[in-house]
C-alpha cells in the first residue's frame, strides 16, 4: 500500500476527505480534535521506524486536519456579519453579485451586503444575503441596490435541506419581496458584466426565433438556464431519467467532451491534437455560459476524462481526480455533503475511467452506426456509478433511461454543433436567423416527443 510516492499521496488526500466527510455530518468539540492531533503526534513519533505504522498514523492527522478545515469554514456570529440580525427589519446596502436567476413570477438575487443602516448611522457589514423580488423592476449583475426587509434564516423546504443547500455559497440570511432602491449600475466585474450581456443576448436571440418549450429547452442545453423549462416537461425528462441533458453538470459536459472527441477522432484528428481542441471547447463554453460554478466544476471533470483518455492509464487519471476533488474540498469543504452536482460529477467521471472499457468490451461487435453506439456506451457507463446518488438524492429510479438516452444522446452532438452554428450565424445575418433555427427546432422537438411518449408508459420510473 505504501509502495510508492503516488500511493501515499493519494491516501493522505482519502484520509483528509474522510475527514472533511466525518466533520460535515458530526459535531466534534476543539477540545478532542486538539487531544487526537496530540495523541496521534506523540504515536507517530514512538512509532517513527515502522513504516506502516508510521504512515498509518500520519493518515490520522490528515483525517484531523479535514476535520480542522471544515470546522472553519463554519460561520462565526457578530454584529459584523448580515446573518446577525436574522430575524429582525432591517436595512441594508450591497451589490448584486451574480447573475439574476429568473423564475417564472419571481427573481432571486444574491447580494453581497456591504452597509448596515439604523437611522441616520452607517455600518460596514459583510456576508451574503438571499433577497427575492419581482419580476418588474429588472435588475442586473453589479447594481447596487438599498433593501428594507426582515431578514430570516433559510429553512429546510419539504424534504430538501435548503439552508444547506444555501450554506454551501456562504448564505445564511434571506428576505422575501422586500423594498428595494436601486443606487447605481455596474460595480461588478467589466468582465462578468460583458459576459452577462451577451449571454442575455443569446437568450434573446433564441426566445425570438424558437416556440416553447423549444426555446427553454435549448437556453438550458445551451446556456445552463434549466430555470425557465417548465416545471411539467422537467418533471417528465426526470422521469426518463434524461435530466442530465438540462443541467450544466459534470455528466452533462463530460458526455459532450466524450462525443466531441469521438468526433474529433472520426474526423482523423491525431489524439494529442483532439485533446487540446476539446479541452479549449470545454473552456470557451464555460465562459460563454458565464463561469457559474457547477459549469467549472463539471469541466474540470470532464476534461479529467479527456486526461484519462488520452494518457490511456486508469491509475493515473484516478490520481488526478483524487487530487482535483481533494483541492475543491479544501477550497469548500461544503460540497461534499450538500453538493449533488460535484458528487453526480465525480462518479459520472469514476464511472467512465472504469466501468467504460469493460462496455466497450461486452459491445465490441455490435456496429458503430451515427454514434449510437458510442453514446449508449458513456451513458451506461455514467448512470452505472451515479444510479446510487441520484435515487438516494431524488427517491426515483427510471426504469426506461437507458432505452431513452439511447434515443436521444444520439442527437445531443448534433443539437450542439447545429445549435452553435446558427446562434453564430445568426449573430452575423440576423434575418435569416428564422430559418438558421428551424433545424434546431426539429432536433428539440423530437428530444421533448421521445422524452413525452416514454414518460407516458406506466411504471416508466419508480419513486422510493
Amino acid at each position: 500500500m505504501f509502495n510508492s510516492k503516488s500511493k501515499i499521496f493519494n491516501y493522505f488526500l482519502i484520509c483528509f476527505i474522510v475527514g472533511v466527510a466525518g466533520r460535515s455530518f458530526f459535531s466534534i468539540d476543539f477540545f478532542w480534535i486538539y487531544f487526537l492531533a496530540l495523541l496521534f503526534l506523540v504515536a507517530i513519533i514512538l512509532n517513527w521506524s515502522n513504516k506502516i505504522w508510521r504512515f498509518m498514523l500520519l493518515g490520522g492527522v490528515f483525517v484531523i486536519l479535514g476535520i480542522i478545515r471544515y470546522q472553519s469554514c463554519l460561520p462565526s456570529t457578530d454584529q459584523g456579519k448580515i446573518w446577525f440580525y436574522n430575524g429582525q427589519y432591517v436595512k441594508f446596502e450591497g451589490i448584486i453579485i451574480d447573475e439574476p436567476d429568473n423564475r417564472i413570477n419571481h427573481t432571486k438575487l444574491i447580494i453581497s451586503v456591504k452597509k448596515l443602516l439604523v437611522g441616520d448611522k452607517r455600518s460596514s457589514i459583510v456576508g451574503k444575503a438571499l433577497v427575492i423580488v419581482g419580476l418588474y423592476p429588472e435588475y442586473k449583475y453589479g447594481d447596487s441596490i438599498l433593501v428594507s426587509c426582515r431578514l430570516e434564516s433559510p429553512e429546510p423546504i419539504e424534504g430538501f435541506a435548503y439552508d444547506r443547500y444555501l450554506a454551501k455559497i456562504d448564505i445564511y440570511s434571506q428576505c422575501s419581496y422586500p423594498q428595494v432602491k436601486l443606487i447605481n449600475h455596474d460595480n461588478g466585474s467589466w468582465f462578468l458584466n460583458l459576459i452577462f450581456a451577451f449571454k442575455g443576448h443569446l437568450k434573446s436571440m433564441i426566445n425570438s426565433n424558437l416556440p416553447e418549450p423549444q426555446a427553454s429547452l435549448f437556453s438550458a442545453i445551451i446556456l445552463g438556464a434549466k430555470r425557465g423549462v417548465p416545471s411539467e416537461l422537467a418533471d417528465k425528462f426526470s422521469i426518463t431519467g434524461t435530466s442530465h441533458l438540462i443541467a450544466i453538470s459534470g455528466l452533462h459536459i463530460t458526455l459532450l467532451a466524450s462525443i466531441l472527441m469521438q468526433l474529433a477522432l472520426a474526423g482523423r484528428v491525431r489524439r494529442k491534437k483532439a485533446f487540446w481542441l476539446v479541452s479549449l471547447a470545454i473552456l470557451l463554453y464555460i465562459i460563454m455560459i458565464g463561469f457559474p460554478p457547477s459549469a467549472v466544476r463539471a469541466g474540470l471533470m470532464s476534461w479529467l476524462f479527456l486526461f484519462a483518455t488520452q494518457i490511456g492509464r486508469k491509475s493515473q487519471s484516478t490520481n488526478s481526480l483524487i487530487f482535483s476533488a481533494s483541492i475543491m474540498i479544501l477550497i469548500n469543504p461544503k460540497i461534499l455533503r450538500d453538493d449533488v452536482g460535484f458528487q453526480l460529477s465525480f462518479c459520472a467521471v469514476l464511472g467512465l475511467i472504469y466501468f467504460l472499457p469493460l462496455i466497450e468490451a461486452w459491445l465490441e461487435k455490435i456496429p458503430s452506426v451515427f454514434g449510437i453506439k458510442e453514446s449508449l456506451q458513456m451513458s451506461l457507463s455514467a448512470q452505472f456509478t451515479t444510479l446510487p446518488l441520484i435515487i438516494y438524492n431524488f427517491g426515483r429510479l427510471s426504469l426506461v433511461s437507458s432505452i431513452v438516452n439511447l434515443l436521444v444522446l444520439p442527437s445531443l452532438p448534433y443539437l450542439m454543433i447545429i445549435g452553435f452554428g446558427a446562434i453564430f450565424l445568426s449573430l452575423l445575418v440576423p434575418a435569416f436567423a428564422q430559418y438558421l433555427f428551424f433545424p434546431v427546432w426539429i432536433l428539440l422537438t423530437y428530444l421533448i416527443k421521445a422524452v413525452e411518449i416514454f414518460a407516458l408508459i406506466p411504471l416508466a420510473a419508480i419513486s422510493l
